[in-house]
């Protein structure tokens, strides 16, 4: 209550100087006005206004940029605090710990702040001390947050998801960022999997000095993307320059669309927040990742979703109507299957499903090519075309598995932010270059996140069927007659 009550007054406090600046001689800058407001506010509002930030068409230019200190440039809380969050953790002050503590954080976000320090062998390190009593804040945000979706779902609609499956996630992934024992975890799996690579690096983490509260992981030197595109949208930078002093962002973001797809096809886990103040650019065009709070898993059956992407990068329409059936298709499958008696051939339920394809195939046609010119423009960006892609999904009654929507949510972010830094960035052109860099022989032959076949009675997928038909007749006549049609000859 303490704090919905706290919220009541900072957002009183804040429209009353937002009508103030409409006065005549007022000294309250706007711009400023949002960020102060959410940074005054915090916990999860900060993670809004970070959401905020990487999207077009809802703010002005001049808003977002402001915006973009929310990623890395929170006020910190003192040292004085970090001091006692150290001696309930273990004991004993920073000082006590390390060779060097520095009491001032580089570096302070949502829910935590970083401060540079050196181990006693002279390792220099990155430890993270989250905010105090940043959990009770976050609990009570929720509970405010979802008054407000239950307010905006009743007059806002969005494309792609619900507002309830939206908060879902967002409160998912918030509790999870909470834990630094699970971060320490993710970042340990993604570092296994890449300390092979050349074009990335990841930091270790240091588990003994490592608590649910603070994260201790090696010091990463290099530029964040946030600051990088900050300057350029203020008009100090571009990307010409930054190369003459060696920051190489084009090199950069082609290895991070590639080390993203890399980690979704070749490893057990990604790195689903790729937002621009946990991408480091370094030397010659390597990267570093940071913040390893929310990770994906890929979905079931890679294989073909591999497929359909490589073939969607190439323009390939036919293809990709279907492999997408292939893998997002699956238990519409399964139904179909199941209805017919046993004794049927494969072949009926894979006309059906071939029709499904094909009608996939002109809807995806004709949606791309508008997105695309879009895209060029601005107009959209690439999270508005995943919730494109998504709608047209729906008309199918079909539901792609979360894992791969988190996979398609952080290739769309990197979309964007390469297209904020160089408007003749293409996605499709660094998914094509990752397919020709990976040969077909050198995927993984053993799809382990595939899962085991499960069988459904007749009755019941006779009554879906049916019901997923009817549904189709108010939906989409034209592919209702083309199901409707092959069925009834079938049964004939």
């Amino acid at each position: 209550m303490e704090r919905i009550i706290s919220l009541l007054f900072i957002s009183t406090k804040f429209f009353i100087l937002f009508l103030m600046s409409y006065l005549p001689f007022n000294t309250v800058n706007k711009k400023h006005l949002l960020k102060n407001y959410l940074e005054e506010a915090g916990g999860s509002f900060i993670k809004i206004g970070q959401i905020i930030a990487l999207r077009v068409n809802i703010l002005p230019k001049e808003y977002s940029i402001e915006l973009l200190d929310l990623f890395d440039h929170v006020k910190p809380f003192s040292y004085k605090e970090v001091e006692i969050i150290y001696k309930k953790e273990f004991g004993t002050t920073p000082d006590k710990i390390f060779k060097v503590f520095e009491k001032i954080p580089f570096a302070s976000a949502s829910f935590g702040q970083v401060h540079a320090a050196k181990l006693t062998n002279g390792k220099i390190v990155a430890v993270k001390v989250q905010r105090p009593d940043i959990r009770e804040l976050v609990y009570a945000d929720f509970f405010v947050i979802k008054l407000v979706i239950a307010i905006l779902s009743i007059f806002i609609k969005i494309d792609g998801l619900s507002w309830s499956n939206f908060f879902k996630e967002f409160k998912h992934w918030t509790i999870e960022e909470l834990d630094y024992h699970i971060e320490a975890n993710n970042s340990q799996e993604i570092y296994d999997n890449a300390i092979h690579s050349n074009n990335i690096t990841i930091p270790k983490i240091y588990h003994k000095l490592s608590t649910d509260n603070i994260l201790v992981q090696d010091y990463i030197d290099g530029v964040p993307l946030s600051r990088i595109l900050k300057e350029i949208r203020k008009g100090n930078m571009d990307i010409d320059k930054l190369e003459k002093i060696g920051i190489n962002v084009k090199l950069g973001i082609e290895n991070l669309v590639h080390e993203m797809t890399r980690q979704y096809f070749f490893g057990t886990s990604f790195h689903a927040d790729p937002h621009p103040g946990n991408v480091l650019i370094m030397d010659k065009g390597k990267i570093g990742l940071i913040d390893f709070g929310i990770v994906g898993n890929p979905a079931p059956n890679r294989y073909a979703f591999r497929h359909f992407l490589k073939a969607a990068a190439q323009n390939k329409f036919e293809e990709t109507g279907y492999y997408f059936i292939s893998f997002a298709g699956e238990e519409l499958e399964r139904m179909i299957t199941n209805a017919f008696p046993t004794s049927t051939k494969y072949n009926h339920v894979d006309k059906i499903m071939k029709i499904l394809a094909k009608d996939f195939q002109n809807k995806m046609n004709k949606t791309v090519m508008k997105i695309r010119v879009d895209l060029t423009d601005m107009k959209i960006d690439y999270t508005l075309m995943i919730l494109q892609v998504l709608k047209t999904v729906q008309k199918y009654k079909i539901k792609l598995p979360d894992q791969l929507i988190s996979f398609l949510r952080a290739l769309s972010i990197i979309g964007f932010l390469a297209k904020e830094l160089d408007s003749s960035f293409s996605l499709t052109k660094l998914v094509n270059s990752f397919f020709e860099k990976y040969s077909e022989e050198s995927f993984p032959t053993l799809d382990v996140t595939s899962i085991p076949y499960r069988r459904m009675s007749r009755e019941e997928a006779l009554e879906r069927l049916n019901n997923w038909i009817i549904y189709l007749m108010e939906t989409e006549p034209e592919l209702y007659h083309s199901i409707s049609d092959y069925v009834t000859n079938y049964k004939k």
